[in-house]
């Protein structure tokens, strides 16, 4: 903010000495050429200042039409002559250090060439521009440089600020989900072993319906809950790849190598947290995977194709009916499903009782080429 109100004063500075020399051009003038002149200067000049003006993505023409009608003004009188001053500081202001010192240093030229022609040839005349030229160059690079520097200094504050937020959330949300783990996770499945326990010894049919539908409520809740807490814990992206992170959620199960992963096509950026959507989908599907499938062997493929990006997981276990889990309250398929919608996508299931299942995640993402 302080660096936008020096430049606010120093804009403002700028235009009241161009106010006063064109002011003074036009007493000085002796005919109406030049009056004429410095009203086309004044006009173009504003023009370079409007939002959104015909200048504003064109600052080189703009710079050159100021010149022309400069150069213009000069033939006539000295006075013009000082319009060079502040408009140093313009050409540095909208140029490049080397191009603003080439185009000042001709500006600077022509300048001392006038002064020459009207007042005569002086160390004066000389020295003036040029100094002039050379303060004017040096302080306007030291202030766009200054301003760079203090540009990517606030950035770097920004990124350290929201890297340091988004650590303090992470912590909190570990935390948080150890919280879950060690109460409510733990009390589910303490209750699930007991009623499974008092299924063994109770006789009579009705209490043992309701204490076998107590204890699969239970384990539907437990599902949940390390859903969860497995959607609350830093994501296996921290740090790694997509592929890499893929590659973890699959190696950390307890079917171990019977839990395979591998990579179709060559990876490519995507956007972060589609990322962590399509790592949160994986974990629900292998989690399915361990909890219902009871499968001997089970494969996880990522798949980068053109147009989209595919995750499959197929496993050779009992099956179940499609149709029936859409009936039911589940929340884990449901779940994946609406990330991939969130990007336009899909979620297919293929299975049936005593077949398998396998299930394949679309999500459409164009392939990015060199010139785009």
């Amino acid at each position: 903010m302080t660096l936008s109100r020096i430049e606010s004063v120093l804009t403002w500075g700028l235009h009241l000495l161009i106010a006063v020399l064109l002011i003074l051009v036009m007493w000085r003038a002796d005919h109406w050429g030049m009056w004429l002149l410095a009203g086309a200067y004044a006009v173009v000049y504003l023009l370079g200042f409007v939002p959104r003006g015909p200048f504003s993505n064109h600052r080189l023409i703009w710079i050159g039409l100021l010149c022309l009608i400069w150069v213009g003004l000069i033939w006539d009188g000295p006075e013009p002559a000082y319009l060079a001053f502040p408009m140093f500081f313009i050409i540095v202001m909208h140029t490049t250090p080397l191009r603003s010192a080439l185009i000042i240093a001709a500006i600077t030229a022509i300048a001392i060439g006038s002064l020459a022609m009207h007042l005569g040839f002086s160390i004066g005349v000389v020295t003036g521009p040029i100094l002039g030229a050379a303060v004017a160059w040096i302080l306007g690079t030291c202030f766009q440089l200054l301003a760079t520097t203090l540009k990517e200094l606030v950035d770097a504050r920004t990124a350290a600020i929201r890297a340091s937020k988004s650590a303090g959330e992470l912590a909190e949300r570990a935390r948080i989900a150890g919280e879950i783990h060690d109460t409510v996770a733990q009390g589910l499945s303490s209750i699930q072993m007991l009623l499974h326990a008092a299924e063994k010894r109770v006789t009579d049919p009705q209490a043992l319906a309701q204490i076998q539908l107590a204890r699969h409520t239970t384990a539907d809740n437990l599902a949940e809950t390390r859903n969860i807490i497995a959607a609350l814990q830093p994501h296996p992206l921290v740090g790694a790849t997509l592929p890499v992170a893929l590659a973890r959620v699959a190696a950390n199960t307890p079917m171990g190598e019977r839990m395979s992963f591998a990579v179709d096509g060559t990876a490519r950026q995507i956007p972060d947290q589609m990322e962590a959507d399509i790592v949160r989908i994986a974990q629900t599907l292998v989690g399915n995977v361990l909890r219902h499938s009871r499968a001997e062997h089970a494969k996880m493929t990522l798949t980068y194709q053109p147009d989209q990006v595919l995750l499959d997981v197929l496993d050779d276990g009992i099956g179940f009916a499609a149709a029936e889990v859409r009936r039911q309250s589940s929340v884990g398929l449901p779940t994946a499903q609406g990330r991939a919608e969130k990007y336009g996508g899909t979620l297919t299931i293929e299975t049936a009782p005593g077949v398998g299942t396998g299930i394949s995640v679309c999500i459409p993402h164009l392939e990015r080429t060199n010139n785009d």
